[in-house]
């Protein structure tokens, strides 16, 4: 990684891929098997900020709207307060960090036709950066509550988008840690 500002002032690439979140640094990635490829991103690395890393610190940084912080504060045209990410990862740097699949609606009208390779994309990112998470009391009661009243079958933990209740994963880690794209 490194600034724009001490960049050569003549480059050439093959690809430049704009934003470096859950679509840019996947799409970089595979592009950068075959040709040179440089990813831009308009925020930082996550790995130096704490309150991206430590899920813990979750959400501390919708409070600081200085240049350096991983969230853009800006307020809808509706007039509601919100963020947008400025941090290599995109999104997944600053969301609660729920994971789940896609429901086979999506990839029919997104035309994912190949069902083998698109499952292999969910199990490659599974295998990077997504967990099963422990249930603590506050969670299962909550889980309990959707059940009690009808939000029925319960499908348990998985990944999978099914109608009902489930446990979904989460991309945070045993020991807290929040894992990215940029992983």
């Amino acid at each position: 990684m490194n600034e724009a500002t001490k960049a050569p002032k003549i480059s050439f690439y093959d690809y430049i891929v704009v934003g470096g979140g859950a679509a840019g640094i996947p799409l970089a990635t595979t592009l950068s098997e075959n040709y040179s490829v440089l990813l831009l991103e308009r925020g930082g690395s996550p790995y130096d900020n704490p309150d991206v890393t430590h899920a813990a610190n979750f959400g501390n940084y919708f409070f600081d709207s200085s240049p350096t912080s991983p969230a853009e504060l800006f307020m809808s045209e509706d007039g509601v307060g919100n963020a947008r990410p400025r941090v290599l990862g995109g999104g997944t740097s600053i969301n609660a960090g729920l994971y789940t699949r896609d429901c086979d609606k999506f990839h029919k009208e997104a035309k994912l036709t190949d069902e083998k390779l698109v499952n292999a994309s969910y199990e490659f990112v599974e295998n990077v950066m997504v967990f099963e998470p422990d249930v603590g009391e506050w969670q299962s009661a909550w889980k309990d509550s959707l059940v009690d009243a009808g939000l029925t079958p319960d499908n348990g933990f998985t990944y999978d988008y099914l109608p009902g209740t489930k446990v979904a994963g989460i991309t945070v880690d045993k020991q807290g840690q929040r894992h990215t794209p940029a992983d």
